[in-house]
């Protein structure tokens, strides 16, 4: 297969679009194995609280991968892709085989003797930066390929990459289950994440080629230039200087906000309800029904203007975290089994499925559109720039949303169990969904703000369809 784009109308990629994606499918597998245990290995197995533990999940972990690739993709830019990319994956393999192994190397590394608590911290952040710096380089170089190998099929190669990592997603966990049911949850890291990342590793170093082509000449309707890491740093003060971004950037972190409780907050509660739930079962609801539902969903919502499908996606997710409250409302308490196809359910889990699939949903109607009203709202000329810091929200979202999450789980949960009071199961996922409401009466005093703007500035007819 050439390495040459197809004509347009033929939508044949090049090998190097594939040998990207399998390696995204690769990692991807890789890091969602994990994803939904390491707030309960950090918790359950090295004996962290649960604030601490989520604090390093969601606003350490998840802000590196999530805020880094602002910087890390100016980098992968001047060294190359293929370098850049063996290098993360590197890490990354690195950054899950320490966190596999840290119960047998750390009390040996520090002569801690048998039967004194060990404070695993240090191991943990160190483990922790290996995989989010790692991830963080993935990510750009991962997605400048696609762009830079779909040649006028833009819209259907990301639909594909998109599709990819939901089915590397749902490898990930289904691998996870099973290993973790033999081996122990830290057999997940060690044997299931490192090994899905050495074979990312492999895939880059014999397969891959450094993509040459660009869409066009261009990207995001501008010459595509490289930027240094000195005119990366400037753009975050350039974007942070418009009041308009900012706001829609705290209002739409806190979107993320809640989406981050899918692994910090949720794992926490359904372990509380169930010491053996299977974490990596409920949470495959998400990529089954992107998966299943993204076409549909995008088919269904293609005529809704931008912000209409971004605020129903808030919406939809709000209200999956607020359905959380009903178990306490409907049976005398969360932990009550409940008979589900012959199997013996916790209520508080099923209805932890049913707000995963909203999530899922929210998602699908969301994500897709921030980008294109990111582009939209920009100054003309600085659209590229603009939309090279769309992952800033999730960044934002995931820092505060981690420590939020765990401290939470502690003062309403636990804290309550240990005074020998009922925990207040339904304050807690009412003071969630309360975070998704302020995230869409936000977005509603934006939009209406910004027309107001555009319409005084006589550009309404141009720009406001949203």
């Amino acid at each position: 297969m050439s390495d040459i784009p197809a004509p347009a109308g033929k939508a044949r990629f090049p090998r190097t679009f594939w040998t990207a994606n399998t390696i995204e499918l690769f990692e991807r597998a890789a890091y969602y194995s994990m994803a939904s245990f390491v707030v309960i290995y950090l918790n359950e197995k090295l004996g962290m609280s649960p604030a601490t533990a989520t604090l390093l999940n969601g606003t350490v972990l998840w802000g590196l991968i999530y805020f880094l690739p602002i910087l890390s993709g100016t980098i992968a830019d001047k060294y190359g892709y293929k370098k850049s990319l063996s290098v993360s994956l590197v890490l990354i393999s690195i950054g899950y085989l320490i966190m596999g192994n840290i119960q047998g190397i750390w009390p040996r590394l520090t002569g801690s003797a048998e039967g004194t608590p060990i404070n695993y911290l240090v191991p943990v952040v160190i483990a922790i930066v290996f995989i989010g710096v790692g991830g963080s380089i993935v990510k750009p170089c991962i997605a400048g390929t696609v762009q830079k190998t779909a040649g006028r099929n833009a819209t259907l190669a990301f639909g594909i990459f998109y599709m990819v990592i939901n089915i590397g997603s749902i490898t990930g966990r289904a691998v996870s289950y099973f290993v973790r049911k033999n081996f122990g949850i830290p057999a997940i890291f060690t044997y299931v994440a490192t090994v899905f990342a050495i074979l990312g590793l492999g895939v880059v170093l014999f397969l891959y080629k450094e993509p040459q082509f660009v869409s066009d000449g261009k990207k995001d309707g501008q010459i595509v230039k490289r930027r240094s890491l000195g005119e990366a740093l400037l753009g975050i003060i350039t974007v942070l200087r418009n009041v308009r971004f900012v706001f829609f950037i705290i209002v739409l972190s806190l979107f993320w906000f809640l989406y981050s409780q899918l692994y910090n907050l949720m794992p926490l509660f359904m372990r509380f309800i169930d010491p053996n739930a299977a974490m990596e079962l409920y949470t495959m609801a998400n990529p089954l029904m992107i998966v299943s539902f993204q076409l549909l969903i995008t088919k269904f919502a293609k005529k809704w203007t931008p912000i209409k499908s971004i605020m129903f996606g808030v919406a939809v997710t709000t209200v999956g975290m607020i359905v959380n409250v009903l178990p306490t409302l409907l049976w005398s308490d969360a932990f009550q089994k409940v008979n589900l196809l012959g199997l013996a359910i916790p209520a508080a889990g099923i209805f932890m499925v049913v707000s995963i699939a909203s999530m899922a949903t929210g998602e699908m109607f969301a994500s897709p559109r921030i980008y294109e009203y990111l582009g939209a709202m920009a100054p003309k000329g600085q659209e590229g720039l603009y939309l090279g810091y769309s992952n800033l929200p999730v960044a934002l979202g995931s820092i505060l949303g981690g420590g939020v999450g765990g401290k939470l789980f502690e003062k309403l949960i636990l804290n309550p169990q240990k005074a020998g009071q009922a925990p207040k199961i339904a304050t807690l996922w009412l003071i969630i969904g309360a975070v998704g409401i302020v995230s869409f009466v936000g977005l509603g005093i934006y939009n209406a703000w910004l027309r107001r703007i555009l319409k005084q500035e006589g550009t309404a007819g141009s720009q406001d369809g949203r």
